[in-house]
């Protein structure tokens, strides 16, 4: 990101209280240079009549400067009114997109707002963090949202949002949908997204939509703002790899060379659970639950009177061992599982002591990784490109880690942790299948 502004807008400000910025003029330098005069050619807003610009950028490149910088000159043109602002949860809209050093109060046009005497717009604005608004003099209000909380968005119209780091999210699908729906305002509603790619579907039909404006650009282009220590580190590290590609040149990579699974092989069907002969959940259980711990895996799939295996739900998280029992429990009784398909290599007994201590009742079945990861995927992964596993809805993390499991994880340490619990639940039904076919039975 862009970091000419680093200071907050005032001296005195505190993010606990109401912020007053007034007196606007955005054309009066007053030793402040406008954004026009400092903006590179991809960080200007487009001209013509576009609903969406999209940039897709690498780490560093400004997005969110960008976006800042927009949504302010937007509202000075005194055209929009209403504006939703989006990031991941409130907590990154608020630290990212209105208090970071790349944020709306540290934008050229805040500081000129501030530090402007005469005004040709007499525009002002408060801050207030608590009730999560921005109000301006004019009747403006900047809304903070949350992007994990698509339905949170139900009730809002806008005509004009802002979505930061849209790739994040836990159902950007869901998120954008809402957002459709909210931009009714105006003769000329505008949306702004602002991300790092990931090889996410919703992704690719935005960069494929030629009514959307796409901005591609790399973490290079702005290396005058960043440290030659990082952009040293991260050639050295990146250069000419996938990872590279996404991460640093912002390119929309749907999937990786050698990759298991393919994206034209995740496929959508949602059926009723009448129609699912068996379900069974799939746990791959973290050993330890701090910051630093792993996920634990937790996928519901079942398998249908079409012999066809349908993925549920995935409920995986960073959680405590109760916390995660619970919700595997509450799953079981939500999806009326057969039983759960538990991995006890790391935690072996207390893995299901854990289960049982919820519920003493519960059906569960072990199993003891002895294969690596990949092998253990790669029959899964067959039935997959064979149409014979459909996904209730997008899973987004989840086929972000499926989409990422190559050939050359084998031995790189990479720990999938919803793919290995979705291949222990999708295991247990191939098998079942093979059973009711009288086929052998090879154990993945």
């Amino acid at each position: 990101m862009n970091i000419n502004n680093k200071k907050n807008i005032s001296s005195n400000v505190n993010v606990n209280n109401d912020i007053n910025i007034c007196n606007n003029n955005i054309w009066i330098n007053n030793n402040i240079l406008a954004w026009e005069k400092i903006a590179r050619d991809k960080q200007k807003i487009p001209s013509g009549n576009w609903f969406i610009w999209l940039i897709l950028a690498g780490r560093g490149f400004g997005k969110t400067r960008t976006g800042a910088e927009s949504v302010m000159q937007l509202t000075c043109s005194c055209k929009y009114k209403s504006i939703g602002l989006i990031g991941k949860s409130i907590t990154e809209t608020k630290q990212i997109m209105i208090e970071g050093s790349s944020g709306i109060l540290s934008t050229t046009f805040a500081k000129i707002i501030n530090k402007s005497k005469n005004n040709k717009y007499n525009l002002s604005f408060k801050y207030y963090s608590t009730k999560k608004q921005i109000e301006w003099n004019n009747g403006t209000i900047m809304y903070m949202l949350s992007g994990d909380k698509p339905n949170s968005i139900r009730g809002f119209q806008f005509d004009l949002v802002w979505i930061d780091e849209f790739a994040k999210f836990l159902n950007p699908s869901a998120l954008l949908q809402q957002v459709f729906f909210s931009l009714r305002l105006g003769n000329d509603p505008k949306c702004i997204i602002t991300t790092t790619p990931k090889p996410l579907k919703v992704l690719k039909e935005l960069s494929d939509d030629k009514s959307v404006h796409v901005t591609n650009g790399s973490t290079f282009e702005n290396e005058k703002y960043l440290s030659k220590q990082f952009l040293n580190l991260v050639t050295l590290k990146y250069n000419n790899t996938s990872i590279g590609r996404q991460e640093l040149f912002g390119e929309l990579i749907m999937e990786k060379e050698n990759a298991l699974w393919k994206r034209h092989n995740i496929q959508y069907k949602e059926v009723a659970l009448e129609y699912l002969e068996k379900i069974v959940i799939g746990i791959d259980p973290a050993v330890t639950s701090n910051k630093k711990s792993d996920e634990t895996g937790i996928v519901v799939a079942g398998l249908g009177i079409d012999n066809k295996i349908y993925v549920i739900d995935d409920l995986s998280g960073k959680y405590t061992g109760s916390e995660w029992a619970k919700i595997a429990v509450r799953a079981s009784i939500d999806y009326k599982v057969s039983y759960i398909v538990v991995e006890t290599n790391n935690g072996g007994d207390l893995v299901i002591e854990n289960l049982k201590s919820i519920d003493s009742t519960l059906p569960i079945r072990t199993v003891h990784a002895v294969k690596g990861k990949v092998a253990r995927a790669e029959p899964v992964s067959i039935l997959y490109e064979s149409n014979r596993v459909f996904h209730f809805r997008e899973f987004n993390v989840l086929e972000e880690q499926m989409l990422n499991m190559s050939y050359d994880n084998e031995n790189d340490g990479y720990s999938p942790d919803r793919v290995d619990a979705l291949v222990w639940a999708i295991s247990e039904l191939r098998n079942t299948y093979l059973t009711n076919n009288n086929c052998s039975i090879t154990l993945i």
